[in-house]
């Protein structure tokens, strides 16, 4: 899916919220949208067409997702903590206007952790090779069936159901 059809889908309410946040942060958005479409080409050629559901391709998506928008964002700014609270309060804000079943939801917000998490451990390393960082975490995803069992995997990527 394009940058341009994700932004098309959004309903009027979401677009306002959207531009607020484009007024308030005009760099760090342009760095989000570029991080955004990066983050698609790269998932739609690892997972064609399955990275929308709860699977292993969705957990790898928002980890790469908050991985990409922090390394972006490092490019224009150098305060780390402002890198991370933006990440977050950005992808935050797409968990509230995509509506999703609540434990769907934990495992997004979870998975989105891992990436900005991800990006603080690796933030000497190239985007690049902390991508392939993610791809080995991948290996080792979790299976989870409920909030708990996503609290006791706090450093592993979740996910809900197989592909």
């Amino acid at each position: 899916m394009s940058f341009w059809k994700l932004i098309k889908g959004i309903k009027f309410k979401q677009l306002i919220s959207l531009f607020k946040f484009f007024l308030m942060y005009p760099v760090l958005m342009f760095a989000t949208i570029k991080a955004t479409s990066r983050t698609m080409k790269i998932v739609q050629e690892k997972f064609p067409d399955i990275h929308g559901g709860n699977n292993k391709a969705n957990a790898f998506r928002h980890a790469l997702w908050n991985l990409l928008i922090s390394f972006e964002c490092l490019k224009r700014k150098k305060d780390l903590e402002a890198i991370i609270s933006w990440t977050k309060e950005i992808t935050d804000w797409h968990e509230d206007f995509s509506p999703n079943r609540a434990l769907a939801r934990a495992m997004d917000l979870h998975n989105n952790f891992i990436g900005r998490e991800l990006f603080l451990a690796c933030i000497s390393k190239s985007d690049n090779e902390t991508i392939k960082e993610l791809e080995l975490k991948l290996d080792s995803a979790v299976c989870v069936k409920s909030y708990e069992e996503i609290d006791e995997n706090l450093s592993a990527l979740v996910y809900i159901k197989s592909n």
